[in-house]
């Protein structure tokens, strides 16, 4: 019997880009991408977030936010919130019992205020970015919620995965293999990925703009990699992410703004 039994991609919000840009040798146009969010319904442990995309508790700091919208072109309206595609869905915000994030980004945090009742599940490395990073973009601290919530840090996987022939260290978020997760810091500070197993998905957060990355063998732009919190680490990522691609092709790839 399947742990996950159903797994949904929300759009909650919106980042413009310009491709051609981005990635060298490449004519594509200025493109308006989602804001992903997932949406699993675990089995034994309920209904679960990863990332909570964009509301307007973003604009709470209103000269952190100018700064932000400097780097990120983001649009979101109301309909957008997680909130409202909840609603979409005929779910109640209650029903989230727990909430994953990537990485400590507005567009991950921004509607944690929003949601009324949860446990939030990260690395340790992540948690400390969040708690105490004051270098870490100040939007955060207008998107966090200011009551005391349930947090955990996830522990080591001990069982057999694709994963370790990748990546050092592999944690097992839920304690029973359902949902794991690796480091992959480059775009972000102690950016998290996270892999579904029984539904094949990986989802690589910010490592790449979308999934044109890998399928078209793109590299990125000097002005991409500047753009990184760590570009050497950016790169080492994403040579991971390529190889994992190439020795298991039937692992589908989503990122933060997969179509």
């Amino acid at each position: 019997m399947k742990k996950i039994v159903s797994l949904k991609i929300l759009h909650c919000g919106y980042e413009e880009f310009k491709m051609s840009e981005l990635y060298m040798n490449t004519d594509f146009k200025t493109e308006k991408l989602p804001v992903n969010v997932i949406l699993l319904e675990h089995r034994k442990f309920g209904h679960i977030l990863i990332n909570t995309g964009c509301s307007k508790e973003m604009k709470k700091n209103p000269a952190a936010y100018a700064k932000y919208i400097m780097k990120h072109r983001i649009t979101f309206k109301k309909d957008d919130t997680v909130i409202a595609q909840l609603e979409k869905e005929h779910m109640d915000p209650l029903c989230i019992k727990k909430v994953l994030l990537t990485h400590a980004n507005a567009e991950c945090c921004g509607a944690l205020p929003l949601l009324p009742k949860y446990e939030l599940l990260s690395t340790a490395q992540l948690l400390c970015v969040m708690k105490f990073d004051n270098d870490s973009d100040n939007i955060i601290k207008s998107t966090f919620p200011k009551d005391n919530i349930p947090m955990k840090a996830f522990n080591v996987y001990k069982g057999e995965t694709p994963l370790k022939s990748c990546f050092k260290y592999v944690y097992d978020v839920l304690g029973d293999g359902s949902v794991l997760a690796v480091d992959i810091s480059g775009a972000a500070n102690a950016m998290t990925g996270y892999f579904i197993p029984e539904e094949n998905i990986f989802f690589a957060a910010d490592a790449a703009i979308d999934e044109r990355f890998l399928e078209m063998d793109l590299f990125p732009s000097e002005k991409l990699l500047s753009m990184q919190y760590d570009a050497d680490d950016y790169i080492s990522v994403t040579a991971t992410l390529r190889r994992l691609h190439r020795e298991y092709p039937e692992i589908r790839f989503l990122f933060s703004h997969s179509k």
